[in-house]
């Protein structure tokens, strides 16, 4: 979901999503009702063309969610493999 609203954050056709997030049909439908719910993303019709966009509350959402990938990131173990502790 945090990888749609990304996409849509300059704004984008739902082709366009499938494609780039490599959804079917059916997944594009089901990320964007449940984004549109929570209001991460609105529909707009811009020259008679259907786009979706991130909200101010959706790009607020793709910060927090990336702060804490990078956290996890951070806190990942890093085990060396046992052959390099005998050597």
């Amino acid at each position: 979901m945090a990888d749609i609203v990304d996409l849509c954050k300059a704004g984008i056709r739902k082709t366009h999503l499938m494609y780039k997030g490599n959804l079917s049909y059916e997944q594009i439908n089901r990320y964007l009702y449940e984004l549109l719910e929570k209001e991460l993303i609105t529909q707009n019709l811009d020259d008679g063309i259907l786009t979706y966009r991130a909200t101010e509350k959706g790009r607020s959402f793709l910060q927090y969610y990336n702060m804490m990938i990078s956290i996890l990131d951070e806190s990942v173990i890093r085990v060396e493999p046992p052959i390099a502790k005998l050597a």
